[in-house]
């Protein structure tokens, strides 16, 4: 009895991030500016409005990426997307438990007066003003801080940007276990199948022994053929879940 085989979809995870770095140092220093990250969020988000994009939601998650990237740029002196040491605003966000299909990062260092300040000189740059304004993206967390920067007080902001893989329909994975386990049960009974089969055709014994062969085999082959029903369904089931995973993270990153 040949074995009925599915295709079973490949779920393929589409992980991206983009960043980009602005330093900024013409700016006349202030006494006492205040740079607030909710004033921040609020100036980037107005930009967003004004191009028809939803709003940025703040998410702790990227909340924490943003300050480890900030404390970071501080404390080794560097302004980098990739830290000495290789890490990149994908690797922070999944150090702080953050499950995405696309992340990004924006960057800011100099004498910047206000919140408003940092959010336009981002908007004056092409590739930071891509980011504020994409759509791919729906939270974001930001960080910002004065500090000594290699011997310079200064200001260091950071906007770690993000869409969660929740975003998008969720495959079960029990779904996926249940067609594993069925497929390897349907392994088994196919072997069995075929033994009684061979069984079914021996030459030799009475009628009535025959008779009680080929039953054996008819009632394997049925409850076989069954459980092959069971799997096609579950398999066409998961592959339409794959389908819309897919399908969303194409239309996620279609413009990246």
């Amino acid at each position: 009895m040949p074995m009925i085989r599915n295709a079973i979809g490949i779920l393929t995870v589409a992980l991206f991030f983009t960043a980009t770095g602005f330093q900024y140092s013409d700016k006349v220093y202030a006494a006492t500016p205040l740079i607030d990250a909710d004033v921040v969020l609020a100036y980037t988000n107005v930009e967003r409005y004004r191009e028809g994009v939803p709003f940025l939601s703040s998410n702790v998650a990227l909340s924490n990426t943003a300050k480890e990237k900030m404390t970071d740029l501080f404390t080794r002196g560097y302004f980098a997307h990739e830290s000495p040491t290789g890490e990149s605003v994908s690797d922070l966000a999944k150090k702080n438990g953050y499950e995405y299909i696309v992340v990004g990062e924006n960057l800011a260092l100099g004498d910047f007066t206000s919140s408003k300040d940092v959010v336009d000189a981002w908007m004056d740059s092409e590739g930071h003003r891509e980011n504020i304004l994409a759509d791919k993206y729906t939270e974001i967390g930001i960080a910002a801080g004065r500090g000594d920067y290699n011997g310079r007080i200064t200001w260091v902001i950071v906007q770690s940007f993000g869409r969660p893989k929740s975003s998008c329909p969720v495959v079960d994975k029990g779904l996926e276990e249940s067609i594993e386990v069925l497929q390897k049960r349907l392994e088994v009974y196919s072997k069995i199948a075929d033994f009684r089969r061979e069984e079914a055709e021996r030459n030799g014994g009475s009628l009535s022994e025959k008779k009680a062969r080929v039953l054996s085999y008819n009632v394997v082959a049925k409850f076989y053929n069954s459980n092959v029903e069971k799997y096609k369904k579950l398999v066409e089931e998961y592959n339409k879940e794959v389908e819309g995973y897919n399908s969303c993270l194409k239309e996620v990153v279609k413009d990246f």
